[in-house]
């Protein structure tokens, strides 16, 4: 697929495994069993990378975003026992258009779990989001329904008062409240750009708070650790202009806000490539891992801004 947000990938990983865990405590889900956090991952795994970043001369890759309308397809890579989750069907629409003054978020996502006891559970959730260029600016709308029935509808309207600096966020929905932002938080589209410029930079790692309005509550720390730029390995659907094009690996931990080195809320990897498309990611649910794989992508048409 391609994904312009991080953010809100990782907002319906929280999401899911927050219905799971409500639905299913009698199968005990455990989010926190057997994972590592990805701050315990750099201490260890990424050590050797030091050394060949260090030497490593970088040149700077142009990020130039295509708008663009992509759909996936879901499997299930890795399923925990004990978990209570025994198949996993399902997929996502997605579409990052240029709005001339800003981004314009559509993406709508659908799984059907299939539980060990027998039973089926089906989540549904749709997040439309609109971002101001320059950062400053996003309105949001998500819900989220499980088996037919709505569950939550979130929305309200979020402002930094400079770039770096702090802002609120107001909620009209499903209740007026008003959430303060503290110094240096993002809004997910600016986010993810963000952090392909980090990752074009040779960035090993990154340390951000992000706001996406997918829960009533202030931003996520989320730490991001970037591998060298490597060539696809798998071409699936992407032709020329579009890809395939060289990616840049991404693994993305969310943390609560003042627990950043604790155990992450949520984790994910995903593939970018420099016009924004994500030709494949992986979510950590905590009872199962799911791959997002690209089946459809199109190129969306000049606004003419």
């Amino acid at each position: 697929m391609s994904f312009s947000s991080i953010g809100i990938i990782a907002a319906w990983a929280r999401e899911v495994r927050h219905d799971l865990q409500s639905g299913c405590e009698s199968q005990a889900l455990d989010r926190k069993r057997g994972r590592v956090s990805l701050v315990a991952i750099a201490a260890f795994g990424f050590a050797s990378l030091f050394i060949f970043y260090a030497k490593e001369t970088f040149a700077v890759t142009p990020i130039e975003i295509t708008p663009h309308r992509a759909a996936y397809l879901f499997e299930m890579v890795l399923s925990e026992p004990g978990g209570g989750v025994s198949g996993v069907t399902g997929g996502m629409t997605f579409e990052w258009a240029d709005a001339c003054d800003g981004w314009a978020l559509d993406q709508h996502y659908l799984l059907q779990i299939s539980n060990t006891d027998g039973s089926r559970t089906e989540i549904r959730t749709s997040s439309v989001t609109w971002e101001a260029k320059d950062g400053l600016r996003y309105r949001f709308n998500v819900k989220r329904g499980r088996d037919g029935k709505l569950t939550e509808d979130l929305r309200g309207d979020a402002r930094l008062e400079s770039v770096g600096g702090g802002g609120v966020a107001e909620f009209s929905k499903p209740k007026s409240a008003k959430i303060e932002l503290p110094t240096g938080t993002k809004f997910p589209t600016d986010f993810m750009l963000g952090q392909m410029q980090a990752a074009s930079e040779g960035l090993r790692m990154d340390q951000t708070l992000v706001f996406e309005g997918g829960v009533m509550g202030g931003p996520q720390s989320v730490t991001t650790m970037f591998l060298p730029r490597r060539a696809p390995r798998e071409k699936g659907v992407l032709e020329a202009p579009l890809g395939p094009d060289d990616v840049w690996p991404m693994y993305v931990a969310y943390f609560p806000l003042y627990q950043p080195d604790g155990n992450a809320e949520t984790e994910l990897s995903l593939n970018v490539q420099p016009n924004g498309i994500v030709p494949s990611f992986v979510l950590d649910y905590g009872a199962f891992k799911l791959r997002g794989v690209l089946a459809r992508v199109a190129a969306l048409p000049d606004p003419g801004c």
